[in-house]
């Protein structure tokens, strides 16, 4: 069972591409939710709105011991910067657990949004669309944190232990390969 955390964002385009992969899904809007899942999945949308749910919720204790247990963990644009453990462009809090520094709205505003092709040699991951919508980007990684896609020299995603950040989404094309090669390669091989 995949978590998607369904507080505000796009938790239904996740569930939707993992109900194409045959995946089952719920939403997570309450830690007890988080009891039965296998791993997790933190959506875009509006950082700085989704730790106040967050917060408001008390969800950060049950997110923290999740993040801990090793289960896998994505985050997609603004789940990366939930990840993160400095944020920049503004300045603001995170969950911090990805060993990254990572900038907001790096490419510009809504109406600079654009969609590049991505791939993830980690994974054998050939050519996959990717929108950036108000994308941020990695800045710097440090210690085990890996990259495994690029936007020219830009880190576009990283993987830290059981933990996979990527600064696009990939769940809002009809590509299923991105989340096909999470599952095997992050959620399966555990």
């Amino acid at each position: 069972m995949i978590g998607v955390l369904a507080i505000q964002g796009g938790f239904a385009a996740h569930r939707k591409t993992l109900d194409r992969c045959g995946v089952a899904s719920k939403e997570v809007r309450l830690a007890e939710a988080l009891e039965d899942c296998d791993a997790l999945i933190l959506p875009g949308g509006e950082s700085t709105t989704m730790l106040k749910l967050i917060q408001a919720f008390d969800l950060k204790p049950a997110l923290d011991q999740f993040a801990a247990s090793g289960k896998a963990v994505l985050g997609t644009c603004a789940g990366a910067i939930l990840l993160s453990q400095r944020v920049t462009h503004p300045e603001q809090d995170s969950l911090g657990w990805l060993p990254a520094d990572i900038e907001r709205n790096a490419y510009g505003s809504q109406v600079d949004s654009f969609t590049e092709s991505q791939s993830c040699p980690t994974w054998n991951l050939a050519e996959y669309h990717a929108l950036f919508i108000r994308a941020p980007r990695f800045t710097n990684i440090q210690g085990e944190t890996k990259v495994i896609s690029r936007l020219g020299d830009q880190i576009t995603g990283v993987q830290y232990r059981n933990l996979t950040a990527v600064t696009y989404h990939p769940e809002l094309t009809d590509d299923t390969r991105f989340h096909r090669a999470w599952l095997d390669h992050c959620v399966y091989s555990n």
